[in-house]
Parts: C-alpha cells; structure tokens; sequence
C-alpha cells in the first residue's frame, strides 16, 4: 500500500515509516500541510497518516484541500495529541479513522492493516 505519512515530529516520522515500510508499504513521509498538498497532487496514495497540528498549520486544512480537489479522496487516518473528536465535530466526518497519540505500534499497525484491500 502507497501511504502519505504528513507529521512534523522527526523522531514520530522516521518510526512510523520505519515500522510500516518494514511491514511491506511503501510510504513517502512530509513534515508540513504543504508538502503533503504537493505529494497529493503529484500522485495517488492508497491511506493518508495525517497529524493535525503540523508546523505550518491545521491538518485538517489538507483535508478540506483534497475534497476540494476534485479528484479521488484516499482514506486519511487523524493522528493526534488532542483525544478523539466527537461525532458531531465537522472534522469527524472527513476522516476515516483518528488514531489518538501517544498511540503504540501495534494499533499503528492494526489502524493501517485496517484499509489493506
């Protein structure tokens, strides 16, 4: 699977792509909401691992870029520090999954094996 892995904590990055390339994906890792709009549009991805507070900015403005795009909308799984969203905040509806930090890498892995096809 071809994952986008959008977080801007160095450390947090070089595990999760070490862990899911070793686990037979292949995975391009960005630390900025820009970076990911540039990967998005240049090619197509199977899951986005998408941090909610990157540096430049709201994770979720990704999000709202990719709908906006026209184009087919991967799955984004919503890392983040601030617990789970409720399901009446807007932001729940445009993701697939949040996956709350700190998390362990078995839910890491099990969250991605959740969208192999």
């Amino acid at each position: 699977m071809k994952i986008l892995l959008a977080e801007d904590e160095r450390t947090i990055s070089r595990l999760i792509k070490q862990v899911l390339t070793n686990a037979g994906h292949d995975v391009v890792g960005v630390q900025s909401a820009a970076e990911a709009m540039e990967q998005l549009s240049a090619g197509s991805f199977d899951l986005v691992l998408l941090d909610l507070n990157l540096a430049d900015g709201d994770g979720m403005r990704v999000v709202s870029l990719l709908e906006q795009s026209g184009g087919p909308v991967p799955p984004v799984v919503l890392m983040t520090g601030e617990g789970t969203l409720e399901q009446d905040d807007p932001r729940s509806r445009r993701v697939a999954r949040v996956l709350p930090k700190p998390f362990d890498l078995d839910a890491l892995e099990e969250t991605v094996n959740s969208f192999v096809a």
